[in-house]
């Protein structure tokens, strides 16, 4: 082979291995030997859920092995932990004061975790499905108010959003199976935005719906394909989208499209973190990835 051959080889390899994957004004590049330092250097294999923290850590809720990985902002494995706490792992949230928040979508129930990995709440009653005051049916997320109050998206087998006390008490819910403005069908992802609306994830039903927090209906976005997880930072909204294989990416005060992130088989959860880089898991295609934000020049 040629030098100039060699050259323009070698110049292909590096095109396909560190492509740009995003549409819009917010371009992203996928990471590449990410996460590092993982046991035995496996990768994180099938994950049904990822967060970042604060401080910019991230922790993904891996499906396959039935535990959580905790990566550090440069990226290196630091530890794993909650083994053998689901039957089933679906979501996994961060809150405000750092309380991580998993749910286990055939063991029906949520739990809270401190931030060093300590169990505090455990909510429903493990095996047992129900749509009580203290039951679940195949719940899906978490998301926590300013207050304390936090709210369940349940799930898979309610068709339901239900609000709880910061101590765990039972206030209300909303929600049945439906297609029309305030039921649902499926809601698989929960999120409050900057202004303090509820947005949740009717997946089936392909769209956002938008509530305030006692579950009266505001407004829906049926733009925004299959929502699957939804995240926000800085009044940005991130939508996972698995049969379309793409994260999209939106204002979350009106929902106008800001760009696309392409690719992303099977994508099961998106988490962005406080630097835009954004961490994509998918439990049917065996992987979590991030995809790097490229700040303009």
């Amino acid at each position: 082979m040629s030098r100039l051959g060699f050259l323009l080889g070698l110049l292909l390899l590096t095109t396909q291995t560190t492509p740009q994957t995003a549409t819009g004004q917010f371009q992203y590049r996928l990471a590449e030997n990410w996460p590092t330092g993982t046991p035995n250097g496996d990768a994180v294999g099938g994950s049904s859920a990822v967060t970042s923290d604060a401080n910019g850590f991230v922790h993904v809720y891996r499906r396959d092995a039935g535990d959580v990985w905790t990566i550090n902002p440069a990226g290196r494995f630091v530890k794993a932990w909650a083994a053998n706490s689901a039957k089933w792992t679906h979501g996994i949230r961060v809150d405000r004061n750092g309380f991580i928040w998993t749910t286990d979508g055939q063991g029906h129930q949520v739990k809270k975790w401190s931030p060093d990995g300590k169990l505090l709440m455990t909510l429903g009653k493990y095996d047992v499905a129900g749509a009580g005051p203290d039951t679940f049916n195949r719940p899906t997320d978490v998301v926590v108010a300013a207050n304390g109050d936090f709210f369940v998206s349940d799930g898979y087998g309610n068709s339901r959003v239900a609000k709880f006390t910061k101590d765990g008490k039972f206030i209300k819910d909303w929600g049945s199976k439906g297609k029309e403005p305030g039921q649902f069908d499926l809601p698989h992802s929960v999120i409050i935005d900057d202004r303090g609306r509820i947005l949740v994830a009717d997946r089936q039903n392909r769209r956002v719906q938008i509530f305030d927090q006692e579950g009266k209906f505001l407004d829906q976005w049926t733009h925004l394909g299959a929502p699957y997880a939804l995240s926000i930072t800085n009044d940005v909204l991130y939508v996972a989208d698995g049969p379309n294989k793409k994260v999209w990416i939106a204002n979350a005060k009106d929902g106008k499209l800001l760009g696309t992130i392409e690719g992303t088989e099977d994508a099961h959860w998106a988490a962005v973190d406080k630097d835009g880089n954004v961490y994509v898991a998918s439990n049917m295609s065996h992987y979590l990835r991030k995809y790097t934000r490229i700040k303009s020049e």
